[in-house]
């Protein structure tokens, strides 16, 4: 029985995912341990095929897609997305051109392609984005830095703004959820239309990293009312998410 392993921003999704395709005749399991930790399991205990969804938080499956081509432990691993946005599936075409994908009605059918006839030389890629483009700041963007760490510089055309208030752009860095639950309040005021918010954390092996995940930003954030919807890295130190109001919220803050 082909073994797959299903990674997704949300969990329980996982496991939902992962029991449609024990249905289809796969000995599937879910991913219940979000960034590193999800990827050591794979290394110790490799499936014949990964499942990543792009429905959730595409970024997020198409920066895990891309972590698992760069490691030689994992890059030969076929890897199968689960296609949500067409658009936004296409970015992650251009990263992995040779990985599967396909809707959700036709995903057991792509796996077991994908386990059949796998890359003989998989594509490893190759992504050189500014940090600025990464955070989505153009030269007329006017950018505000909450609690940033000594010594943190955006590089040029980056304009800084003097208030919060003024800013189309806020970077609030947070080190721990305390710290994040006390942001939150104000994040939930200004994020909107006009102005883009990311909360910026440290990553797990940062120095001086607490126990702030992904998975747990995103649910604080759900309770005032906010999703993230685009995850990036800023440096070796710093991981960050945009994040919006979620859709029919009348949360305020």
């Amino acid at each position: 029985m082909p073994r797959v392993f299903v990674i997704h921003y949300e969990p329980a999704e996982a496991a939902l995912l992962a029991d449609r395709l024990r249905r289809e005749g796969f000995d599937a399991e879910s991913c219940t341990r979000p960034g590193t930790a999800a990827l050591r399991a794979i290394r110790d205990n490799p499936p014949d095929a990964i499942l990543i969804d792009l429905f959730r938080l595409p970024s997020y499956g198409r920066a895990i897609g891309a972590l698992l081509r760069e490691q030689k432990s994992t890059r030969a691993i076929p890897l199968v997305f689960l296609e949500g946005d067409p658009e936004k599936a296409a970015r992650t075409r251009q990263v992995l051109p040779d990985a599967g994908y396909a809707p959700l009605a036709r995903i057991g059918a792509a796996l077991r392609r994908a386990i059949a006839k796998p890359p003989a030389d998989p594509v490893q890629p190759q992504i050189h984005v500014s940090l600025l483009e990464k955070l989505k700041i153009t030269a007329e963007s006017s950018v505000a830095l909450v609690n940033p760490p000594e010594g943190f510089a955006l590089p040029p055309p980056a304009r800084l703004a003097r208030k919060t208030a003024s800013a189309d752009v806020v970077l609030t860095f947070v080190r721990t959820a305390p710290a994040l639950g006390r942001e939150l309040p104000k994040i939930a005021k200004t994020v909107g239309p006009d102005c883009r918010h990311w909360i910026i954390w440290p990553k797990k092996k940062a120095a001086g990293a607490g126990a702030l995940t992904m998975i747990t930003i995103g649910h604080m954030c759900h309770t005032y009312g906010l999703v993230g919807y685009k995850i990036c890295a800023v440096d070796q130190t710093w991981s960050a998410m945009a994040v919006a109001r979620k859709k029919g919220s009348g949360i305020r803050g």
